[in-house]
Parts: structure tokens; sequence; C-alpha cells
């Protein structure tokens, strides 16, 4: 049973029982962190099962998609966070809690129509396939958009600012344990089960595990509806945000660094293992357990350190992140080693890219984020990642498509199709380091208002 004194050893001093501006005492939010938990880790087992995993990109690769359609299907997801930009106050109005559930069960129905996508292959093969999930993608894109405009003001309001960076930890833990749980039944789906079928039993999986995850948000405490302010006063507060040195640097290392991690390593990562390393569909899963299991070793320690240090671990996570695409060109093709040597990889990869997302949303919401302006920062904020990206996979599908068959050596480097991509997004890690630098300035230089 959940104790939330054990949170407490973690805080410097003693923790505060007064109430926020948000009215929710830090007890309170201790108290209902258990179900924050239970929401984080069923909603993983949705995500990776469905729409966001590699599952996914099998899938879509399985219907018989070039990469050039299966990048313009990915792009649906991020693209639709420009929303924010147009619905933020309505969704304050109505209440950020209200408008999170509502929108996160009807995702769920949105994705059991999936289920009828090999009934569409069968009836109107690859063409019809490819317009029928994209319909449906889009719709969910939408629903994922307005849900997650109101989950970002709601999250921050619901974890205390002194251990935000542990409480992420813990959530990556939950998240990461029941994601590699999940992708190491789906790769023994993938080896006993024929064609379609295996991928319509996971996402199936997936759409009960989504259910569950809206049960157990429904506990959480505040998100209430906010005042009603007029569509011009929520423009020009955020347009003051913009005027915010601090959190334009932000936005620019943070388009530098999710480009690369969303529309290349977790994107078309998975089909390079196929295509090109030789690994099947079964073995490419594993990759993410594995990636999974060593991000669930070092996610509190990365919670911890940021706490500590606040944005200094993200200059070596950056390093890191820019070494692994010279791994992945350089890891033996089609041979007894290449499932060993990913699997070393992946680990990297999973203690990296846990890393960076323990220590960035520490970022994002302490030192970012004034409390009071959250909205109007959110809005631009999920507007902004879901524009650069969109773009991203827009931009990769196609480019693996132009150099589809290139083989060439570079010294100890294979060279392929995917090695463009690669080393593309060892340059975009490089200027995301830099602006880093420049953000880490300008924060000693101004104090959060």
């Amino acid at each position: 049973m959940w104790d939330d004194r054990l949170f407490l050893l973690y805080l410097p001093g003693h923790m505060t029982t007064e109430l926020s501006d948000d009215r929710l005492s830090d007890q309170e939010r201790l108290r209902r962190l258990p179900w924050l938990y239970a929401h984080s880790g069923a909603n993983s087992v949705f995500s990776v099962l469905t729409w966001f995993g590699p599952v996914f990109v099998l899938f879509l690769s399985e219907i018989g998609l070039p990469k050039t359609r299966i990048g313009i299907l990915l792009s649906f997801l991020p693209f639709s966070g420009v929303l924010a930009l147009l619905i933020a106050p309505a969704v304050a109005r109505a209440g950020v809690r209200r408008v999170f559930l509502v929108c996160w069960a009807l995702r769920k129905g949105v994705t059991t129509l999936l289920l009828l996508t090999p009934w569409m292959v069968l009836q109107h093969g690859a063409e019809g396939a490819f317009l029928f999930v994209g319909a449906l993608i889009a719709l969910f894109a939408v629903l994922r958009a307005v849900g997650e405009t109101a989950w970002y003001p709601w999250s921050q309001e619901l974890v205390p600012n002194a251990i935000r960076g542990r409480v992420q930890g813990v959530s990556n833990i939950v998240t990461l344990l029941t994601s590699s749980l999940a992708l190491a039944g789906a790769s023994w789906v993938l080896d006993h089960g024929e064609g379609l079928s295996r991928f319509t039993t996971l996402i199936g999986i997936g759409v009960v595990a989504g259910i569950i995850c809206v049960v157990c948000a429904l506990p959480l405490p505040g998100g209430n509806p906010g005042e009603r302010h007029r569509t011009t006063a929520h423009t020009d507060a955020m347009w003051g945000a913009l005027q915010d040195h601090r959190f334009r640097f932000y936005l620019a290392y943070t388009a530098l660094t999710l480009v690369t991690m969303q529309s290349v390593f977790a994107a078309f990562v998975p089909l390079f293992m196929k295509e090109q390393v030789g690994l099947p569909s079964s073995h490419v899963v594993l990759l993410d357990v594995a990636a999974y299991f060593c991000g669930v070793l070092s996610s509190y320690g990365w919670g911890a350190w940021a706490d500590r240090a606040g944005s200094r671990p993200l200059v070596p996570i950056l390093l890191l992140m820019a070494l692994l695409p010279l791994l992945w060109m350089e890891m033996p093709r089609h041979s007894e080693f290449s499932f060993a040597a990913a699997l070393g990889i992946a680990g990297l990869a999973g203690v990296v890219t846990t890393g960076w997302w323990v220590a960035d949303q520490r970022l994002l919401f302490v030192e970012i984020v004034p409390s009071e302006k959250r909205t109007e920062y959110m809005a631009i904020y999920y507007a902004w990642i879901g524009l650069v990206g969109g773009c991203g996979p827009l931009i990769c599908g196609p480019l693996l498509d132009h150099f589809q068959g290139f083989k060439a050596q570079l010294g100890p480097l294979m060279l392929d199709s995917y090695s463009p991509l690669f080393a593309g997004s060892v340059a975009l890690l490089g200027l995301g380091l830099v602006m880093l630098s420049l953000l880490r300035r300008r924060l000693r230089e101004v104090a959060l208002p």
C-alpha cells in the first residue's frame, strides 16, 4: 500500500501543507500520486500496442505501405498539436480535467475501429487500407490534441515542484516496466501468429489497457474550470509568453532534439533493424523491451540528479544521444551477432532517452513555465512540438524512399538508405546542444518570474 510519507523523506526540510494557488495542498497531491502512476502505466501499454510503438510501424509495413505514406500517417499525430493555439481558452473554461477525460475515452473508441483494417485490406487493398487508417488516425489525432492541451496544465497542477524530477523518475519506472511487459508479450504474439491478425490481437489488448487508463485518471484532483477570458486576452497572453527569451531558447532546443527523437529514433529505427540489420519483427519489438528495462534502472537516478542539478544532466545526455546513430551504422548486418549488438545499443538508447525525458520535463515545468501562466505557455509548447514533430516524418519518409538501394562504405561505417537520416540526426543534436547552452546561460541570468 502506498504511503505518502515515503516522498516526504526525499524533500529538503519538510513538505508544506499550505494550499497552492490551485487550492490543492501538497499532501492531497501526494495522496493521489498512485493513481497518476497507474494511469501512466495503463496509458503506456495502450500507446506501445497501438499508435505510438514499433507495433504500429511494423503493422503499416505489413499492409504494404511505402515509407513515404508511413511518414504521412505518422505526421498526423504531432501536426494536430497546432490546434492547441486555438482551443486552449475553451479547454481552460470547460475544465482541463473534464476535457481530458472525455477525449481520452473517445479516442479508445476510435482505436477500436482500427481492428477493421484487415477487412479493408481484403476489400480494397493497400490503397483502401491507407485511406481508412488515415481517417482514423486523423480523428484520433484531434482527440489526442484536445486531450493533451488539457493534460499539460493539469499535470503541472498535480505534482509539487520540489519533487517533480523524482516523481517523473518513478512515473517513468512504472511506464517503462508496463511497456516492457506489453512488448515482451507482443514479441511472442508476433512470433506465433500469422498475418495481420497478429497485429489486431495486440491492438485489441491495447484498447482494453486504454480503458483502464481512463478509469485510473478519475480519482485525480484539480483541473477545475478556469475563469472566462476573452479570446483577445488569451492571444495577448500567448504573445507575451513568446516574448520570454528563455521560452524561445527552450522551444528552439526542443525542436532540434524532438525531431531526432520522434522522427528518427522512434519512427524509423524499427524499420532499419528489420530491413538493413535483418532482424525479424519479434526481435525488433524486443529491442524496445531492452531499452525500457535499462530505462527503468536509470529513471529514478536521472530524476534525483535533475532535482539537484537542474538542466546540467542534459549536456552529457545530448552527447550520448548523438553517439547512437554512429553505433547503428557500425553494427553487424545479417549476422549471428546482429541481435546481441542491437540489444546493447538499445539498452544505451533506453538509458539516454529516459534521462532526456526526465530532465527535459523537469526543466520545462520548473524552470521555464510560470505556474500562473501555464495555460498559455503549454498551448504554445504543445503546438510547437506538434508542428516540428509532424515535419520530421514527412521529410524522413520520402528521404528513405529516395535513397532506397543505396550502399557504400565509409571507413568502419556501412552506409545505406538510412545513413543520411542518421547523419542528419547527429547534426541536429549538435545544434540542440548549442541552443541548450544558450538557454542555460539565460537561466542563470534571469530568474523565473
